[in-house]
């Protein structure tokens, strides 16, 4: 017993340096790798610290550099307001200085116009007294007739004074009207046959001859070998009677272009299914409508509301019908003043009251359902 005592406590002694020996190993290992931690947290801290310091600086330099900005734009600023100062400033003097020389070169040559103006007047030119009779009329023309395009003949070239192209409200070419001006003591017959000459050269269909002094056997204004000899007073009156002819000229011509065509377009769209449908719209808008009036009696507000649209339609599409014919046909069409914009007048409503009122179009003869369609009469 006392040996294996003696076994067991020398097993427990040989235990317990083992145990003390791992222990003192494990703590040395630990103790070790806290000091390593130790060493690297100091370490890091340091250079938390380093990198602090570090931002402050490079902050401290930032904000010094903003300051040392600010204040070099500043003076940058002031310089360049100085500078655009002194340039505006050098400007102005110069623009100041070019107008000074512009004036004093504008006043040269308005002194030399002038004495050139004395040295004509007091010459009494007749070119220049053409000239003015010419703008003159040029003047007239223009503001008279604003939609024409009246030009001068360029000088050196045959043709007359100037070249009035009469246009029409569409600005489409209705025809050309030559003026010749002469403002002369005494009459010469050399001027028709030139003007008639250059009639031909300028494509005119009308020349006119101003002139103060007549042949003898014209009064006033007249013809003399088909050209229009007139006294100034009588340009804007003449002109606009033949203005107007040559108006109508051009609107018959174009009506007669293509006239075969023409009505080719306007059998087929008598003989398609357009035709046929905008009537079937009319005639059925009118028998709603009639139908309306005569068994409807009460709720007058929604009845005449819905009168007003049926009668919309019919207006509609009647103004249709006479759009397409008038597309086919053109200005050959009769124009129907209550469906012309420009003719849209107190009396024109009258007129289309009377032409489209409820009682003729629907062939009623109901005294009382023409006076119930009065509210539709006055939507006409």
């Amino acid at each position: 017993e006392e040996q294996v005592k003696k076994q067991v406590d020398g097993e427990k002694l040989k235990l317990w340096q083992v145990a003390q020996e791992k222990a003192k190993e494990k703590i040395d290992t630990e103790l070790k790798d806290l000091q390593e931690q130790f060493k690297e947290k100091a370490q890091k801290l340091e250079e938390a610290q380093k990198n602090e310091l570090e931002l402050r600086k490079q902050a401290r330099d930032l904000e010094e550099q903003k300051k040392n900005l600010d204040l070099e734009l500043q003076r940058k600023l002031d310089e360049e307001r100085k500078k655009i100062a002194e340039d505006v400033r050098k400007t102005e003097e110069e623009q100041f200085r070019l107008k000074l020389l512009e004036k004093d070169k504008q006043v040269e040559i308005m002194q030399k116009t002038i004495e050139d103006l004395r040295r004509q007047s007091q010459q009494g030119s007749m070119q220049i007294q053409g000239d003015v009779q010419e703008n003159d009329i040029k003047s007239v023309l223009s503001t008279t007739f604003f939609t024409d395009s009246i030009s001068d003949v360029p000088t050196g070239i045959k043709g007359g004074d100037l070249i009035h192209q009469v246009n029409n409200q569409m600005g489409q070419k209705a025809g050309v009207i030559l003026w010749e001006s002469k403002n002369t003591k005494s009459w010469s017959n050399e001027w028709v046959t030139k003007l008639k000459q250059d009639q031909g050269a300028a494509g005119a269909d009308i020349c006119m001859l101003v002139t103060r002094v007549l042949p003898d056997d014209i009064n006033g204004f007249g013809i003399k070998s088909g050209v229009w000899v007139l006294e100034p007073q009588y340009i804007l009156p003449l002109t606009t009677t033949l203005r107007m002819h040559l108006l109508e000229l051009s609107k018959l011509k174009n009506s007669l272009v293509g006239r075969d065509q023409k009505m080719e377009y306007l059998y087929e769209y008598l003989c398609g299914t357009q035709f046929k449908n905008r009537i079937e719209s009319i005639v059925m808008a009118f028998s709603e409508l009639q139908k309306d009036l005569a068994t409807e009696k009460r709720a007058m507000e929604r009845i005449w509301r819905k009168r007003s649209q049926e009668i919309e339609r019919v207006i509609e599409n009647t103004a249709g019908l006479y759009g397409d014919l008038q597309g086919m046909v053109g200005a050959g069409l009769p124009s129907i003043q209550a469906l012309e914009l420009p003719g849209f007048t107190e009396e024109s409503v009258g007129e289309a009251q009377s032409n489209f009122s409820v009682s003729q179009l629907t062939g009623s003869t109901d005294t009382q359902v023409a006076d119930e369609a009065s509210p539709q009469q006055s939507l006409l």
